[in-house]
């Protein structure tokens, strides 16, 4: 059986996700900001610079997404938290269900997003084989 204090326990996991979650979010932000800088002040888009702006694109959406079911997940696990508060229990386990679900949800883009951001900087670092190489990001 369930008690209230399973989800809790999910809660404060969420809040600490979403808390990682928002960090990658400025990171990109402030990266796409200094792309953009860059672009700006050279007057043109090199090839590199717009694979890289695409790719950040990409990853915001991704992380915009991966928030989204976080939110969704911990608003579920509350719901079914305030439905084991009142006597619900199988409905609340439900709900405590399609909680984690969604969680699952979210931590599966951020694995996704975590691969593509891998396989950015591979690409980064395959393009300064021989040469000196400094990442901008």
């Amino acid at each position: 059986m369930l008690t209230i204090t399973t989800p809790a326990v999910v809660f404060s996991t969420i809040s600490l996700l979403l808390l990682a979650y928002t960090n990658r979010f400025i990171a990109i932000s402030s990266v796409i900001r200094g792309l953009h800088s860059r672009a700006k002040e050279e007057g043109k888009r090199t090839e590199v610079v717009k694979n890289q702006i695409d790719n950040l694109k990409k990853r915001v959406n991704i992380i915009k997404n991966m928030q989204f079911f976080a939110i969704l997940s911990l608003f579920f696990c509350v719901f079914s938290m305030f439905l084991l508060f009142f006597q619900r229990n199988f409905i609340g386990e439900i709900f405590f269900a399609f909680a984690l679900i969604l969680l699952m949800i979210s931590l599966a883009l951020s694995a996704w997003e975590i691969k593509i951001s891998v396989e950015a900087l591979n690409t980064q670092l395959s393009e300064c084989i021989g040469e000196e190489c400094y990442l901008d990001s």
